[in-house]
């Protein structure tokens, strides 16, 4: 297994690319894909495609602001999943970045389901819950990241999406559809 990570303009599956995106996550989570595609094209955002030789795996999409790595969105092709590949990405990707936070689903602990395997995914593989969460565009969210001692704050959490782009357009269509502005934090304790 020998991955190799190229930048999504460089490469030929985009349609393949949008599918496993549309795929892997819920209607309720997602920017439209053409979002994605103009906010890639800022300094600070990474979309990268991950393939192992030629064949395609998945991809990752982060915002980079401040002294942080907000890995906004991550996805392996369904065929490719439980094959090692996500915990090797997620390896690379805790050697590239120092400080990375994620927003996963609520996964109630006590329910088996896909949201609970997800997030022990990540704690599996070097996250760590910051029992804080929030809720966005309806869909509550707890915040898992690799460095205990980063202060995660609603400033913080606002910043990854205001620095999505410079485009004033752009973001005004990202606070449309998600809460940009009135980012409240909760912790375990608010349950």
């Amino acid at each position: 297994m020998i991955l190799k990570y190229t930048s999504y303009f460089l490469v030929k599956d985009k349609k393949k690319i949008k599918n496993i995106y549309i795929n892997s996550f819920n209607k309720d989570e997602r920017f439209s894909f053409l979002i994605l595609e103009k906010c890639a094209k800022e300094k600070n955002v990474e979309f990268i495609v991950v393939y192992d030789n030629n064949d395609l795996i998945g991809f990752y999409y982060i915002v980079n602001y401040d002294n942080v790595s907000y890995l906004m969105y991550f996805a392996v092709d369904i065929t490719k999943r439980n094959k090692g590949y996500g915990s090797m990405i997620l390896s690379d990707l805790r050697k590239k970045h120092n400080n990375i936070l994620l927003c996963i689903e609520f996964a109630n602990k006590n329910v088996n389901d896909e949201k609970l395997l997800r997030r022990n995914f990540y704690l599996k593989n070097g996250f760590l819950s910051s029992n804080k969460f929030i809720i966005d565009n309806n869909v509550k969210y707890e915040i898992l990241t690799t460095n205990k001692d980063y202060p995660i704050t609603e400033e913080v959490l606002r910043k990854r999406y205001i620095n999505m782009t410079r485009s004033k357009f752009i973001k005004l269509i990202i606070r449309k559809k998600f809460n940009v502005d009135n980012i409240v934090l909760g912790s375990d304790n608010d349950e």
